[in-house]
């Protein structure tokens, strides 16, 4: 049944293609600097984020400028930019279906097309991102003893996929819950601000300094998926295989209940819109 409706997607992936890209030249259009935002707003968060909590000794004294042997400003870069994929994907998803709603309620095609078209326009959002970030990391590997590239960047992918998988999940449920009560984006805003400082985005969170934020760690799984990013970036190991591991399975059990649950609730669609 999953199969067939995944055949189904892949029909259709021309009218997905196209939903992205009018997504991508809207949140764009008639701006001063155009796409150059998605290069420039991850920058400038990460120095103004880095900038704060420097000046305020958020950081704590640090003779290397380091966390875990990781450059500071290319640990908080690297947390903005893996962060913002996910992010992008939920903000851009929740409103998808209430956003086209000519197209729910005139034309036959599956549904999964719409948050599927959010999480394709916040990867193209993600790949400037990443791009405007890899002249940081090509510095910081030849001044930095610590940062040695390697095989284990091989493995960045996979965790993407798995950080996609989740945001897709929840972006079905979400753009699906947003179509019934319409106060979930407003929620779901608030949740977000406090999902990121709640996540190792911008400092890390060790639980031998901090044991009692132990059950932050066991119910987010963004932190191993962020932890592991960084791994690979530095060519270690990842630090917590257990918490990668739970992280995947957690993104594909939303998934899955994402995807039955959206299927089902379709054809409700358009009494809603």
């Amino acid at each position: 049944m999953l199969g067939e409706q995944f055949s189904e997607i892949l029909r259709y992936r021309g009218l997905l293609g196209m939903l992205a890209w009018r997504d991508i030249r809207v949140r764009y259009k008639q701006s001063l600097l155009g796409v150059a935002w998605a290069f420039l707003m991850p920058l400038i968060s990460a120095l103004i984020l880095y900038t704060i909590f420097t000046f305020n000794n958020f950081y704590g004294a640090s003779k290397e400028d380091k966390f875990r042997d990781m450059p500071k400003l290319l640990f908080v870069l690297t947390g903005i930019v893996f962060w913002g994929f996910f992010a992008g994907t939920i903000t851009s998803s929740m409103d998808c279906l209430t956003r086209n709603s000519r197209l729910v309620t005139k034309i036959y095609f599956p549904r999964e097309v719409f948050p599927l078209a959010s999480l394709a326009g916040a990867f193209v959002d993600f790949c400037f991102a990443a791009l405007m970030a890899i002249p940081f990391y090509i510095y910081y590997a030849h001044t930095d003893d610590a940062v040695e590239p390697g095989a284990r960047l091989l493995l960045l992918p996979f965790i993407l996929l798995i950080e996609a998988v989740f945001a897709a999940g929840l972006s079905l449920i979400l753009s699906m819950a947003n179509l019934f009560f319409r106060d979930v984006k407003y929620v779901m805003t608030f949740v977000l601000q406090m999902w990121f400082f709640a996540t190792n985005v911008v400092y890390p969170i060790t639980l031998d300094e901090h044991p009692n934020l132990r059950w932050i760690t066991s119910v987010n799984p963004m932190i191993p998926i962020l932890d592991a990013y960084r791994a690979c970036l530095m060519g270690q190991p990842i630090p917590n295989k257990i918490g990668l591991t739970i992280s995947t399975v957690i993104a594909a059990l939303v998934f899955y209940f994402g995807w039955k649950v959206f299927h089902r609730a379709e054809f409700k669609f358009a009494e809603y819109v």
